[in-house]
């Protein structure tokens, strides 16, 4: 996620299956697909709302536009009324 962040340098080694997640020739969108997070508060990304819904589809294929937009309002009426 630090390629997000505008002008972030990062040092060292993160190792996941034996290779440095760090180095340039890494797949990011497969590395997060493998790598999951759980925050202990929601920890949206700097993006709208509705890019925060839509990452998760989108980085798994989801690029028409009106199932992501379908995907962004029912995540947001279950999250207003507890539902899933």
């Amino acid at each position: 996620m630090n390629d997000l962040i505008e002008g972030v340098r990062v040092e060292g080694q993160i190792l996941m299956d034996g290779e440095d997640i760090y180095k340039s020739d890494v797949d990011v969108v497969a590395l997060r697909k493998k790598v999951g997070m759980v925050f202990q508060r929601p920890n949206p990304f700097p993006m709208t709302v509705y890019e925060n819904i839509a990452y998760g589809p989108r980085i798994h294929g989801q690029r028409d536009r009106r199932k992501l937009e379908e995907i962004v309002e029912s995540s947001l009426r279950a999250a207003a009324y507890g539902m899933k």
